[in-house]
């Protein structure tokens, strides 16, 4: 979990998911909430990130619309995402904005 981490990569994950800047990409693994207009769809476990967006792992099965939300207790923000890739129960996705 992301509150387990050293002060300095705790922070350069927030940097990563909270803005948009040039950063590398970060290993992780800590939970999210997927989240539609509807409501709660299911759990995630957040196992990459970067400026530009995260892979996530999903539930088998999950079927989700083209952009939906990521809420995680690394940021305090909701992240509005749009899927990149799926290959089995993994699936990138872009931030797009951040509530």
């Amino acid at each position: 979990m992301l509150q387990q981490m050293s002060g300095q990569g705790q922070q350069k994950v927030l940097k990563v998911l909270a803005t948009k800047r040039q950063a590398e990409r970060v290993k992780s693994s800590f939970s999210g909430a997927v989240l539609t207009k509807e409501g709660f769809v299911c759990h995630c476990v957040i196992t990459d990130v970067s400026s530009t967006g995260m892979q996530l792992s999903l539930p088998k099965g999950t079927e989700l619309p083209q952009q939906f939300l990521i809420k995680t207790p690394a940021v305090p923000e909701t992240l509005v995402v749009n899927q990149a890739w799926v290959t089995g129960d993994n699936m990138g996705v872009v931030i797009d904005s951040v509530e």
